[in-house]
């Protein structure tokens, strides 16, 4: 199990991180954490799991049993995946079925990701799904509509 040392003025506090995988069809999972790591630094305590053409399902669970194992350090893990209904997602959900203790969204893009590796400290699974949400919704705007109300 991984912790997170905490420095304080006064003294280390641990404190158990949230977990993250994304996974999604082809390399957009590895190329989206790259992109949060650009502007946010390193993404620690997250995995990319990608699903390419010809890749078995059975596979992609196994590996994402694996990852959720190694993430869950009791403060749970939220899931990105791409799609509703697509075969990453489809895996997430399976696992549900089965009782996973996990979180699980679709439709992930780099405001939902920026809010979950910069915010998942001090929240609770449950809140830091709730502010992934309402990033992803607000993160997605018209620029010529946002340029026109200045």
């Amino acid at each position: 199990m991984a912790i997170a040392y905490i420095k304080s003025d006064k003294k280390s506090e641990v404190r158990l991180v949230i977990g993250i995988i994304v996974m999604t069809h082809g390399n957009f999972s590895e190329e989206i954490i790259k992109s949060c790591e650009l502007i946010a630094g390193p993404a620690e305590r997250t995995a990319a799991l990608k699903l390419n053409r010809n890749d078995n399902i059975e596979d992609l669970n196994k590996k994402f049993v694996e990852k959720l194992n190694e993430l869950d350090e009791g403060d749970g893990v939220l899931v990105l995946a791409d799609l509703l209904g697509g075969s990453p997602s489809n895996v997430a959900s399976l696992n549900l079925k089965k009782g996973g203790k996990f979180h699980a969204l679709t439709g992930v893009n780099l405001p939902m990701l920026l809010e979950a590796l910069i915010n998942r400290e001090g929240k609770s699974l449950e809140e830091l799904v709730e502010a992934c949400i309402e990033a992803g919704k607000t993160g997605i705007n018209h620029i010529n509509k946002v340029l026109s109300s200045m």
